[in-house]
């Protein structure tokens, strides 16, 4: 799967060394993957419900849905209440034709 890139121009050497980290090591393709199924098979949650229910977390899930975000792969949904917060829902690229 391919990555779009994790830190910024403005950013630190040390989040470039994180990124180069993560990418080399498969874990930020592996997150993407089940952040994609979860959301395949359950669509219309928010980063944090998909973080409490995939053991995730929230911070993990909601980085890896922006790069799925930015590759096509999901878009984003009408927002609802996460504790006790707004957050836009996720769906599947596919959902893109349904929503109204």
């Amino acid at each position: 799967m391919m990555r779009p890139p994790i830190a910024r121009t403005t950013d630190p050497d040390t989040s470039y060394e994180a990124a180069e980290i993560l990418n080399e090591s498969g874990v930020r393709t592996t997150l993407m993957e089940q952040c994609l199924e979860f959301v395949q098979r359950f669509p219309g949650h928010t980063a944090g419900e998909i973080g409490d229910r995939t053991g995730l977390g929230h911070d993990r899930v909601w980085r890896r849905l922006s790069d799925l975000k930015n590759l096509g792969r999901v878009i984003q949904g009408p927002a609802k209440q996460w504790h006790g917060r707004a957050q836009v829902t996720w769906l599947p690229a596919e959902e893109q034709g349904r929503l109204i």
